[in-house]
């Protein structure tokens, strides 16, 4: 009896509140999402703007840390998908659906939480590695359109250099009770990617003006 109830305990443990409730909770609706985002993508048009400021930027085989405002992730995830890629996303239940979404379009997800900076560390690696970074300047929390040291920081590290990403929809909705007025843009679109100029960051450079530079350029 008692062997009976331990195996039904672990069982509603692993089952129930592991298994069931990634694929009912998490996996199915991100699927829905997906498809909801996969078919405003092919149903819209995407200009790149730019593009040879990356071009020179790869042809030196640099390291990239591409950057945007928190506002514009669903943009990014509809207009922008690389063959390989790394990207930092919150540890939180919103951050669960992000970062599954992230997933399917080929990014590798690194978690990141307040309590763990180790996260920060695996995020540097699979840049030295060669996958380009994508981080959210002003996020998990805001304020927002005010880039945070801590990106600098990285790009300084991992000798990477900063490309400004600024994605612009012609028609879509605006979440304004959010802190960062997400952006959520509607089929049959017209959205513009544009690709800053790179922006350089030594190991001497001060933090402060890296950020103000950054910060212009995503304006």
């Amino acid at each position: 009896m008692l062997l009976n109830l331990l195996i039904y305990r672990l069982l509603y443990r692993f089952f129930f509140r592991k298994v069931l409730y990634y694929v009912v909770v998490i996996k199915t609706p991100t699927w829905f999402v997906w498809m909801i985002l996969s078919f405003i993508s092919k149903s819209s048009k995407i200009t790149f703007v730019g593009e040879e400021n990356l071009r020179k930027v790869e042809e030196k085989g640099q390291r990239i840390i591409f950057v945007f405002w928190h506002s514009c992730y669903t943009l990014l995830l509809v207009s922008v998908h690389p063959e390989k890629a790394v990207a930092l996303v919150h540890l939180s239940f919103r951050g669960n659906y992000v970062a599954e979404l992230a997933s399917a379009l080929n990014y590798r997800i690194v978690r990141i939480s307040t309590r763990n900076r180790r996260s920060v560390l695996q995020l540097m690696e699979k840049i030295q590695e060669g996958y380009p970074g994508f981080i959210a300047v002003d996020g998990p929390q805001g304020p927002p359109y005010r880039v945070k040291p801590g990106m600098i920081h990285i790009a300084q590290r991992t000798k990477a250099v900063i490309v400004p990403l600024t994605i612009k929809a012609r028609r879509g909705l605006v979440l304004g009770r959010r802190w960062d007025r997400h952006f959520i843009p509607l089929p049959f679109n017209r959205i513009v990617v544009f690709i800053g100029r790179p922006i350089e960051v030594k190991s001497n450079d001060s933090l402060k003006t890296k950020v103000m530079e950054v910060n212009r350029s995503l304006m």
